[in-house]
């Protein structure tokens, strides 16, 4: 179910939807190698290195799926959701976040698609280049920025 559109991009959603269903256990190897961590039931990708505290921890958040509903990490699994958080992280995490789509879908040898459409890492990194030209010319803030933080927290909470 799809929000009304949000002005501030907050969250970019890319999905890579699996050819076959995925054991809990293999989903835990593979996205554990790539830097995954567990916290009770929910996969993210944190960022490399901290940066400023109202910005988000992590690179990416996950969120599982099994024919269409959301799933924990103790499921089988046939597509995964990645989102970035793009208001409230730098935008120099763009490309390592596009690079970790493009490492997920040739691991699981599937296709990312964004807003319906099959991206690879340059596609994506266009995209977010897009928004954040959005945030800049309508906010006068670039992603990640505390300003932006603040308008996002005035608007929503």
């Amino acid at each position: 179910m799809k929000l009304k559109k949000d002005p501030f991009h907050q969250e970019i959603e890319v999905s890579i939807r699996l050819c076959a269903r995925q054991e809990p256990g293999t989903l835990n190897r593979i996205l554990k190698s790539m830097g995954a961590i567990l916290h009770y039931d929910v996969y993210s990708f944190p960022r490399l290195s901290p940066g400023p505290n109202w910005q988000s921890e992590n690179l990416a958040s996950v969120y599982l799926f099994c024919d269409g509903k959301e799933v924990d990490a103790q499921e089988k699994v046939d597509q995964i959701q990645l989102r970035y958080p793009l208001a409230i992280i730098g935008a120099e995490h763009v490309n390592s976040f596009a690079s970790l789509v493009a490492k997920l879908s040739n691991a699981f040898q599937a296709e990312a698609t964004l807003d319906g459409r099959v991206v690879d890492a340059d596609g994506i990194v266009q995209h977010c280049d897009g928004l954040a030209s959005e945030l800049m010319e309508q906010w006068g803030e670039e992603p990640g920025s505390k300003s932006l933080r603040v308008l996002i927290e005035e608007n929503y909470y």
